[in-house]
């Protein structure tokens, strides 16, 4: 009797403690590209070919992210997010080199935040956190809407030191991954929408960084 009482005892603590383990999103999340150029200008078919017609973004289990392109000849091919050493690597298509820059690396100023109610996506109900931001470089404002829902959970500590594109804000507040993310320009507004998420195990082999391509910090 008394080591059947300590068997349902050890049970009963293995059940509890899997119950209150936190479970992060782990997998992958497809989304739509939609580009509309609204000043037209000498760049305009490249930036309609950049960031291509759609996107899969992969969410490590210890923070490594990577986001790649599709459907697009020039331009983004991909970026690796390596959480350790709080660096991004970029690729380019057509381009044989792998950019690097700091995660701590600020090109804008943060002049507004404000979080409202958002559509629902893939059937999920969703909010929103809006960014007004000011470009350091040519002074010029713009707009990131980040919309998200609290079915799919991130560990926003894993990005407090990550200051590019106020990813440390924005996920502190959404603790999720974003399901729409829409960037309003004065000439360009850029649209990513999910289309697909899969929670799976991701082999870290994904996030492996290429080490036969030549580096160059990027400017």
């Amino acid at each position: 009797m008394k080591l059947r009482k300590i068997f349902i005892l050890i049970i009963l603590i293995i059940t509890l403690t899997s119950l209150t383990k936190k479970k992060y999103f782990e997998g992958v999340i497809t989304y739509n590209v939609e580009t509309i150029i609204l000043k037209e200008s000498s760049y305009s078919d490249y930036l309609k070919e950049r960031y291509g017609t759609s996107m899969k973004f992969y969410w490590g289990e210890n923070g490594n992210l990577l986001r790649k392109t599709f459907g697009n000849q020039a331009g983004l091919d991909y970026s690796l997010y390596i959480q350790k050493e709080n660096t991004f690597y970029v690729k380019y298509k057509g381009v044989d080199t792998l950019y690097y820059y700091s995660g701590l690396t600020q090109d804008n100023e943060l002049l507004q935040t404000i979080e409202d109610e958002s559509e629902p996506i893939l059937n999920q109900k969703c909010k929103k956190i809006e960014l007004k931001l000011k470009s350091k470089f040519d002074g010029k404002e713009f707009i990131s809407e980040y919309h998200y829902s609290k079915n799919q959970k991130i560990n926003y500590k894993l990005y407090q030191n990550l200051n590019d594109g106020f990813a440390n804000i924005i996920y502190k507040t959404t603790k999720s991954p974003y399901l729409k993310l829409k960037l309003i320009f004065d000439e360009i507004i850029m649209t990513y929408k999910a289309e697909k998420i899969e929670e799976i195990e991701l082999d870290e082999n994904i996030f492996k960084i290429d080490n036969k391509l030549p580096r160059k910090k990027h400017l």
